[in-house]
Order: C-alpha cells, then sequence, then structure tokens
C-alpha cells in the first residue's frame, strides 16, 4: 500500500469518526496514532510536516499545530467534554497523547 493511500485511508477513517474534527487535529490524532499514542510534540508535528511536505516542520508550522493542540484542549474542556488529546505528564509536559479512551476508540474503529 502506497504512503498516499495509507494517508487517505487514515484521513476518511479519521473524519468519519470524529466529523467536526479540525484537519489539524486529525493530523496530529494520525500522528499520535502512527507514534503508538504517545510522542513528545515535537516528533508529532515533524510527523505532520513530513506528511505534508516531506521535510522538517517550520517554526510557523510548529506554532500552528501547537496553537491546534491547545484550542482543542480548551474548547472541549470548556463543553464538559474530554478532548481526544492530552499532556499525560501534566500542562508544562512536551508530551502529546492520545488519551487513553481515544486510543481504544479509534484504534477499535480502525479494524
Amino acid at each position: 500500500m502506497t504512503l498516499v493511500r495509507k494517508e487517505e485511508m487514515a484521513a476518511a477513517r479519521l473524519a468519519r469518526l470524529a466529523p467536526d474534527l479540525d484537519a489539524r487535529m486529525a493530523e496530529i490524532v494520525d500522528a499520535l496514532l502512527e507514534l503508538s499514542g504517545a510522542a513528545h510534540r515535537d516528533a508529532v508535528i515533524d510527523r505532520v510536516a513530513h506528511r505534508r511536505t516531506g521535510q522538517a516542520a517550520s517554526p510557523g508550522l510548529k506554532a500552528e499545530l501547537i496553537a491546534a493542540f491547545d484550542a482543542h484542549c480548551r474548547a472541549l474542556r470548556s463543553r464538559g467534554l474530554a478532548p481526544l488529546v492530552h499532556r499525560p505528564f501534566g500542562e508544562r509536559s512536551h508530551r502529546w497523547a492520545l488519551t487513553p479512551e481515544a486510543d481504544d476508540f479509534l484504534r477499535r474503529a480502525s479494524l
């Protein structure tokens, strides 16, 4: 299976499971799925950048993805909902992860 086909399948899966998910967050979630559910944010960002351009992330893309991650967490918490992602070692941590519930749900749904 080609890389493009794999990316299209992942994007379609995420669109089906979370239709209101911001496109940048869909890329972050998909990268986290590929990285076993958790990784340093720079690894996640570089995975997204590599998929988009084949190169390392620019400072602008890094800032954009960090802002999208933070906005996702804030928006869902403000509505009393659990975000798909979190910082497992606290708010100052640079480690990003799928929540255990999101990881389980997304992996089961992709079977």
